[in-house]
């Protein structure tokens, strides 16, 4: 046999998919709902697309920005409002990122981590936005990461560190991610010189895929019980109630999430003829939206219906309040949000950079009939 432990690592992978089939996607504690099944289907055929990119072609010596998500490619609470970019790093090199800020209203660089449980961003070991380096008129930029402090804009690359996320956000009529025109000019380099990979052989390639597999167990195995407490403190445990919106900056958690960010979620259980109705106000910042996610922490399909709205397309009552109607059928009111037949589903919001904490907006569950 040539190739022993890559020959090893791969029959873990038939493993993996044969346990992900019977404890993620057939288990009856999880899905009953045929149609949550299906896309429970779709969503590993997806999370293998993010493996073979992520994990299979990673290489931390060569590395380049790969999106995370796509409208074809859907994980972990994925943005149509923002593209996500992934670069594995060693935390022993000097990397140089080079990009152009033009329609974002915001961008972002994490340094994360390995994560325990083999999800593709752990701990947060570092950050910095926009308003945190210097951006020339044309909106070019160059961005030092490494372990010394270097002149110009630097973020400081911990011994640990695995993975750099940049995170671009848009908020645009239309959503950056049904706008084929909108792409991140962005890239990144080592800045010491390294000589070009050798040819691929057994042990790397058997080490991509280990690291791989555990993402894909991450992203099936290692998800919660929908419905079940997470202890999460902006995920409200009372269905069809989000939570008071919540940052994770300064906590000392160690999430890979997005520390500018006040995040606010919840469930909804709504029968046909049902709405939920969320009321409130959005405080003054960069970007705020909402959006609908299945059972599998994707968003629902925003290419052909509307499942997400930003602040810039949220129609605002004259006092500056929003009323946003979650439901099955068109109630023919603004800012309607289309849970696409799914009577169970998430509700998740984002408020970034407010300047003052987002309050928490209000739900009650009425009759389409008596919706005025």
């Amino acid at each position: 046999m040539s190739s022993p432990k890559t020959t090893a690592a791969f029959d873990s992978l038939i493993d993996a998919l044969s346990e992900v089939r019977d404890r993620y996607v057939l288990d009856t504690e999880r899905f009953t709902d045929p149609v949550d099944i299906a896309e429970a289907y779709r969503y590993v055929g997806q999370a293998l697309s993010a493996m073979s990119e992520m994990y299979l072609e990673s290489d931390p010596d060569h590395p380049r920005f790969v999106n995370i998500v796509t409208p074809a490619r859907k994980l972990q609470g994925d943005n149509p409002d923002a593209i996500y970019h992934y670069a594995p790093v060693r935390g022993d090199r000097s990397y140089r990122v080079s990009g152009r800020i033009d329609q974002q209203c915001y961008t972002s660089f994490t340094v994360h981590g390995e994560a325990a449980d083999g999800a593709f961003a752990g701990p947060l070991l570092g950050d910095l936005n926009d308003r945190g380096f210097e951006v020339a008129d044309d909106g070019t930029y160059e961005l030092v990461f490494s372990a010394e402090e270097r002149d110009g804009n630097w973020l400081q690359l911990h011994a640990d560190a695995v993975a750099i996320v940049v995170r671009s956000y848009y908020q645009l009529p239309v959503s950056a991610q049904n706008d084929s025109s909108i792409a991140v000019d962005i890239d990144i380099e080592t800045i010491e010189q390294v000589p070009p990979p050798p040819p691929l052989d057994d042990a790397t390639m058997a080490a991509r895929y280990e690291r791989g597999v555990a993402f894909l167990r991450q992203l099936t195995l290692g998800q919660g019980i929908p419905g079940t407490a997470s202890g999460v403190p902006f995920i409200s445990e009372t269905v069809n109630e989000v939570a008071t919106p919540f940052s994770f900056r300064d906590t000392g958690l160690p999430v890979p999430g997005a520390a500018d960010i006040f995040y606010s979620m919840g469930r909804w259980d709504l029968a046909d003829d049902e709405a939920l109705v969320m009321t409130g106000t959005i405080p003054d910042g960069p970007f705020a939206n909402v959006m609908l996610w299945n059972a599998h922490m994707q968003t629902l399909n925003y290419r052909d219906r509307t499942t997400c709205l930003n602040a810039a397309q949220i129609a605002f009552e004259d006092d500056g309040t929003y009323r946003i109607i979650v439901s099955a059928t068109d109630p023919g009111l603004p800012n309607w949000l289309d849970t696409e037949g799914h009577r169970l589903g998430t509700v998740f919001w984002r408020f970034l950079l407010p300047e003052t904490d987002p309050p928490k907006p209000e739900c009650s569950v009425v009759k389409l009939s008596d919706l005025g």
